[in-house]
């Protein structure tokens, strides 16, 4: 059995030099980014669908407090949206009923064109929604 020194010129390995090197820059940028990427993009849509959520949310809090759709809770879901970071004319709000008696359930319902947007690879529109529902607290 021949023995050899690691680095000298009869090391059968030596050929192999770099051989890392030159699978890191290949993984990276073929793995490794897109992964990232997707995490990035997944998570921006996960922070839209929470903000809708939270838009529905206190918009249905103010319509149970209003017992009708009005002005105001239209603005409680817009201000909602725009603390969240999203644009309230690009939303659509459904409340129904416009008018509830006391006890009876209203419904707000956020909808909105989500965007995952990847580099060199394009944008998709992502249809997101969110609906709360609670009970009138005023009775007419």
């Amino acid at each position: 059995m021949s023995m050899f020194v690691p680095g000298s010129p009869n090391d059968p390995r030596r050929g192999e030099r770099g051989l890392a090197t030159v699978e890191a820059v290949l993984v990276v940028p073929l793995v490794l980014v897109p992964v990232l990427l997707g995490v990035v993009v997944f998570g921006s849509l996960e922070h839209t669908h929470l903000v809708l959520d939270a838009a529905a949310a206190a918009g249905a809090r103010a319509a149970a407090v209003a017992g009708a759709d009005t002005p105001a809770v239209r603005e409680r879901i817009d201000t909602e949206l725009a603390d969240g970071g999203l644009s309230a004319a690009d939303a659509q709000v459904t409340v129904d009923p416009s008018v509830a008696a006391w006890g009876a359930p209203i419904s707000v319902r956020v909808a909105i064109a989500g965007q995952a947007s990847i580099p060199f690879l394009g944008t998709w529109s992502v249809p997101m929604s969110s609906t709360f529902v609670t009970r009138s607290e005023v009775t007419h």
